[in-house]
């Protein structure tokens, strides 16, 4: 299966900066923030960061936030449903009318931390999807005594919303594996993965083989930036870039890049993030060699 897309690689690099010189902190801090089905959520202490330059903080921002701008893409790779999942669930949880001491409401919200927590409805680890502990029926109670308004339109009536969302949520064999490993099976067709739609295996690698060119010493990664997709029998690619796929939320990536680039301390740093900047604006084939951390090595 395909890597996660390279953007996400700046929220990484940004973690590794700021806990790079993590003192031991107060005695009386709270580490745990929250702790539900077999998941804590931690918190921790980067004493160093007010030592920073104003204009390394502003890099830091920028770089965070051209993360957070792509946030909805990473979902929407994880699962194609993901997004109408999580926007139901949240409107349930900010605007239902109902009882929120039962029982039952807190495995609601168990669900939904957990939802949240692997960004989509498939466990972190295991990548098999977990089922709520609440009933389907208890969940068109939840939907019933929230305003209709509340819910994404793009769902369409609450009855439509429903027939679409209760198999996937409830349904185990419904989008069972994010990543199917099982050997002996069709690992694209079988995997929830948002990355293939309509394409089998062995069309996938019989398309990306075409591709290839065997004399070249320093082979770039096909499909990288893209979705496969079989439409009227045909197999192309969808790409991920400016006026292209997810090109709203690729502008804003690009726009945080561009203001981190302005704020960049050397020319390694600005050389690094125009190269991404380049690779999300562009329909080229760019193999991203250099890892945003490159950017705080110097």
């Amino acid at each position: 299966m395909k890597k996660i897309a390279m953007y996400m690689v700046a929220l990484g690099a940004l973690a590794a900066y700021g806990c790079s010189s993590q003192e031991k902190g107060d005695s009386d801090f709270q580490w745990q923030v929250d702790k539900f089905a077999d998941i804590k959520i931690l918190r921790y202490q980067v004493p160093d960061f007010d030592s920073l330059s104003l204009g390394q903080k502003k890099l830091v921002f920028f770089l965070s936030q051209a993360a957070l701008s792509g946030r909805d893409i990473l979902w929407d790779q994880n699962y194609k449903y993901n997004l109408a999942v999580r926007r139901t669930l949240e409107a349930i949880y900010t605007g239902y009318d109902g009882d929120r001491t039962t029982p039952n409401f807190e495995k609601f919200v168990t669900y939904l931390k957990r939802v949240w927590f692997s960004n989509g409805i498939h466990h972190h680890y295991s990548n098999e999807k977990f089922i709520p502990e609440f009933s389907k029926e208890y969940f068109a109670e939840l939907v019933a005594n929230t305003p209709e308004r509340s819910f994404p339109k793009e769902l369409g009536t609450l009855i439509e919303m429903q027939s679409l969302l209760v198999p996937i949520i409830f349904d185990p064999e419904v989008a069972r594996f994010r990543v199917n490993q099982t050997q002996g099976v069709d690992l694209v067709a079988s995997s929830a993965m948002n990355y293939y739609e309509g394409v089998t295996q062995k069309e996938a690698e019989d398309f990306y083989a075409k591709m290839v060119n065997p004399k070249d010493t320093q082979p770039i990664s096909y499909g990288l930036n893209s979705k496969l997709v079989k439409e009227n029998g045909l197999v192309f690619e969808k790409v991920w870039k400016v006026g292209g796929m997810y090109s709203a939320a690729i502008e804003k990536i690009v726009y945080w890049l561009q203001k981190a680039e302005a704020v960049a301390e050397n020319d390694i740093q600005k050389q690094t993030i125009r190269h991404l900047i380049d690779y999300l604006s562009s329909f080229t084939r760019l193999f991203m060699t250099t890892c945003l951390i490159n950017i705080f090595q110097r």
